[in-house]
């Protein structure tokens, strides 16, 4: 797999690595005490992550809990993680007002709302034009990990208008459980999405082929998202008020503890 313009993701301040780190260092090795192995993480943490999801792609490690605690860790912690996911948390009560709005005020009142022309319009320009509109421009990586889950997350709302003839005026019946699905949908993939932007270059350089990166990359995705989802599966999400002053902080206390179940990983 060609390596010419590989992203080699966010890189550790201290640049005095142990001469063959990425070939000795395995946070999975029986003969180092985990104190050793913390250690490395607390001084490198970064090149651990990388190091941990390479050997994670080669299949010198099954661990797929270190690579994303290790990951969490870098980003300096989950509250640091979940404060840094400002794009993120910005698209989720975006996406939550979009459905809110359409539940109470109607198809109509929310498009005119958006400054949206709906009307005539494909269901698929339609959407993507909604996209845009939840996650904003794409000017970083952290920007387009928050747009890729926003189109997986209205991925769930096309389906369900599509299995009812493309009418969009069902989108009014929506009930909770399709809300709630949306809204775990965008943060279980945004987390997916973020971790796999930093870390992309690790698939490119070590998988032996495309098939084996797509299967590793899918063990993570699984990973992620069944370690979030009894955590995200607890909020009611269509309860929140989201044009009230501290959804903010809630949204960031959701992303907090998702990132601590990462973080702590067994």
């Amino acid at each position: 797999m060609g390596t010419s313009s590989i992203f080699n993701g966010p890189k550790d301040k201290n640049p005095l690595l142990p001469e063959g780190f990425e070939d000795e260092y395995n946070p999975d090795d029986l003969d180092k005490s985990d104190q050793e192995n913390q250690q490395v993480e607390m001084d490198f943490p970064w090149q651990a992550t990388k190091t941990a999801m390479s050997q994670f792609v080669t299949g010198k490690s099954n661990n797929k809990g270190r690579v994303a605690g290790s990951y969490v860790k870098a980003l300096g912690g989950a509250n640091n993680a979940a404060r840094s996911a400002s794009s993120a948390r910005r698209a989720t009560i975006q996406l939550g007002r979009f459905l809110s709005d359409i539940i109470n005020d109607g198809l109509e009142a929310t498009f005119n709302k958006l400054n949206i022309d709906y009307r005539g319009r494909s269901v698929e320009s339609l959407f993507s034009e909604i996209v845009n509109v939840i996650a904003g421009e794409s000017n970083s990586k952290e920007d387009i990990a928050a747009k890729n889950a926003s189109m997986e997350a209205l991925s769930e709302l096309y389906d369900f208008v599509e299995e009812n003839k493309m009418d969009l005026q069902v989108l009014e019946q929506m009930d909770e459980f399709l809300f709630n699905k949306v809204m775990n949908t965008f943060i279980g993939n945004y987390l997916i999405q973020r971790l796999l932007k930093d870390l992309q270059s690790r698939f490119e350089k070590y998988a032996d082929n495309l098939l084996v990166a797509i299967t590793k990359e899918n063990d993570v995705k699984e990973y992620i998202i069944e370690a979030v989802d009894v955590k995200l599966d607890e909020i009611r999400f269509n309860n929140f008020e989201y044009r009230n002053t501290n959804i903010e902080v809630i949204i960031e206390g959701i992303y907090v503890d998702c990132y601590k179940i990462l973080e702590d990983y067994v």
